[in-house]
């Protein structure tokens, strides 16, 4: 049985991760009898076909995984539920923990997240067995929750980016050199240290500008721009093109002249793994996670740089596409059909 809590809606990389690694093992593994523990709102016209629906009723994820998936897993007696975030009371599970840097760096969350993310781990040791995306993030975990062996079983690029046809925003003029940052606008993803070394950067410009994508829905405390940082905005060097549709984000990334990953800390970074798998040039923070997922592929600059040295690897990173057999290492190394096999292999040896 499959936790699918946010199959219809909810957080972006929640709702991304858990559709990909249900879709990626009905694929995969065509025999295997799938349940689906659906919310009682979610449309189930797009799951895999000869899927079998259960529904939840508790709110939030946490109680409704915690207290009602033991219970629907019972009735339809399955042999292993894999589940995300919060571990089931009872029976045979693996739980997929997407990070717990809330722990490391509770300043970057609000207090009501602090106080939602606080059971996690605990409940974690419930489970048959925690996976995380990588081995950056499972040994986080492990030095955080010393009775947990963490697996990382990795991620892979979200399928609505690689199987649409790319199409140019209309606020993107054709024709034209530009660098790009994509993901929640949060205080983690370094935005203000992102523009402080754009406006600084020869190659970006007004007419070679830096775009902004994201929302800042389910994004933690919120990144809140210096006054000297808003000159750039209004100069056209930065420019907010707020959420986007697939098809605009992977044109950005097929023909940006960079882009950009400065996150003070992530359990996996799909924006950087994303950038490699469009052959894009990257220019990433220089934090454990990045070099073990595309350190073969990106350049590097510390996140808490001065103003001026980003500005220098923006400038030196600009155009610098890595060569072919780089960018197929990065894009090889990162599937969701991997994913889940790792997460069989572990559910066959359970």
């Amino acid at each position: 049985m499959f936790d699918a809590f946010w199959w219809g809606r909810g957080p972006g990389a929640n709702r991304t991760v858990q559709r990909e690694f249900i879709d990626a093992w009905a694929a995969a593994f065509p025999d295997d009898e799938i349940v689906l523990a659906l919310r009682r709102d979610a449309d189930p016209s797009d799951v895999p076909p000869g899927s079998e629906i259960v529904r939840t009723t508790l709110w939030p994820h946490a109680a409704a995984n915690r207290w009602q998936l033991p219970r629907l897993a019972g009735d339809a007696r399955v042999d292993l539920s894999i589940v995300h975030n919060y571990a089931p009371r009872s029976g045979r599970s693996i739980v997929f923990v997407h990070d717990a840097m809330f722990h490391d760096n509770p300043e970057w969350f609000s207090r009501r997240e602090r106080l939602y993310f606080a059971p996690m781990l605990r409940w974690a040791r419930r489970a048959t067995l925690v996976t995380t995306s990588s081995e950056t993030e499972a040994g986080r975990i492990a030095r955080l929750a010393p009775a947990l062996t963490p697996l990382a079983v990795g991620l892979g690029v979200p399928t609505a980016l690689t199987q649409t046809h790319p199409r140019r925003p209309d606020a993107v003029p054709a024709g034209t050199g530009f660098a790009v940052t994509v993901g929640r606008l949060n205080v983690r993803k370094n935005l203000a240290a992102i523009i402080d070394g754009a406006r600084l950067a020869s190659s970006i410009t007004p007419q070679s500008p830096l775009y902004i994508v994201g929302g800042s829905a389910h994004s933690g405390v919120s990144a809140e721009l210096p006054d000297a940082l808003r000159a750039a905005v209004d100069e056209g060097r930065v420019v907010f093109l707020g959420s986007l549709p697939d098809d605009e984000v992977a044109w950005l990334y097929s023909e940006a002249s960079l882009v950009i990953s400065l996150s003070l800390d992530e359990g996996f970074g799909l924006p950087a793994v994303e950038a490699a798998w469009f052959g894009a040039p990257l220019l990433a923070s220089d934090i454990p996670v990045f070099r073990e997922t595309v350190g073969s592929y990106a350049h590097f600059v510390t996140p808490t740089a001065p103003p001026g040295e980003v500005a220098e690897a923006i400038d030196g990173a600009w155009r610098r596409r890595p060569d072919a057999a780089a960018r197929d290492d990065a894009a090889n190394r990162h599937t969701w059909s991997s994913a889940v096999q790792r997460l069989r292999a572990a559910a066959q040896r359970l």
